[in-house]
């Protein structure tokens, strides 16, 4: 079955919405790790904080920007020392970049206020209301993802 075009554009709308308001809440939370940060930094801190140490090849595949605009968004993370480079295991002459304890210690204290921003939002929902609503746009995602041709298949 094939949903109609008056429930794609409302479901199209509210995409537009959740990306716009978590656009806001993401440079806030940015700003919450450092007051120097933005939306880019936080999200590849988030990623570090997830994924464990990267490649900063795959990093940049990761958000969809150039190497070298990679290398300064992780200049400023180091400087600020939420990240810092270690030896790639595999290869000699490459580095990965991890979060610091600093970084993890921000990253972890700015998703429990997320977190508890979130269960206000959603303290008068049913239980199995908010399982439905964390499911369905796993749902999504899972069918979305699609790994990206510029990263080699690796997306």
């Amino acid at each position: 079955m094939t949903p109609d075009e008056e429930t794609l554009a409302d479901l199209e709308r509210e995409f537009a919405v959740f990306v716009r308001q978590d656009r806001v809440a993401s440079g806030r939370l940015g700003r919450e790790v450092h007051p120097g940060l933005n939306v880019a930094a936080y999200r590849l801190l988030a990623h570090l904080a997830d994924r464990g140490p990267r490649r900063p090849t795959g990093l940049a595949c990761h958000v969809g920007v150039t190497a070298p605009t990679i290398s300064r968004q992780l200049q400023q993370l180091e400087e600020l020392g939420l990240v810092e480079r270690v030896p790639a295991p595999d290869d000699g002459r490459a580095y990965l970049v991890r979060l610091t304890e600093a970084g993890d210690r921000r990253v972890a204290d700015v998703r429990a206020a997320r977190g508890g921003r979130l269960g206000e939002r959603l303290a008068s929902w049913p239980e199995h209301d908010i399982r439905t609503f964390a499911e369905l746009p796993a749902r999504f995602n899972g069918s979305a993802a699609r790994p990206s041709r510029r990263c080699g298949g690796r997306g």
